[in-house]
């Protein structure tokens, strides 16, 4: 008997499996890419054709349109109550000729405060 393992004896073999198998992913990768291609080329016909059978808006059409929506949603369409309701209550609730709509407002801006090294100027006059 031998002290080798009968795997040993056998000189390494082509791997004909792993070939055949690798080959078979590039062709079904290459088939599949031909075929999203031609589909592609299709639907593209398709989409031109239907373009062609609906007219474009007309730019000034479309621009009513819009307006008119807005118009409505700034009327109240939809909503609790119509802009001028709204703006009118806002400003009963005012209480002088002095106050302001309660909107956020940037703080004033505040001087900077003198440095302590310095003296102050009003301590030079006196000396």
């Amino acid at each position: 008997m031998s002290d080798t393992p009968a795997s040993a004896d056998r000189s390494p073999r082509f791997p004909f499996v792993t070939v055949g198998a690798a080959l078979g992913v590039l062709f079904a990768f290459l088939f599949l890419m031909w075929l999203v291609t031609t589909r592609e080329k299709e639907a593209d016909a398709q989409r031109a054709a239907d373009t062609k059978a609906e007219p474009k808006p007309d730019a000034a059409t479309k621009l009513d349109e819009v307006k008119a929506r807005n118009e409505a949603a700034l009327n109240g369409v939809g909503a609790k109550m119509s802009r001028d309701e709204a703006r009118g209550k806002l400003l009963a609730r005012l209480k002088g000729p002095g106050d302001t709509m309660p909107f956020p407002v940037p703080e004033p801006v505040q001087p900077a405060a003198p440095k302590k090294d310095e003296p102050k100027k009003d301590a030079k006059e006196k000396q």
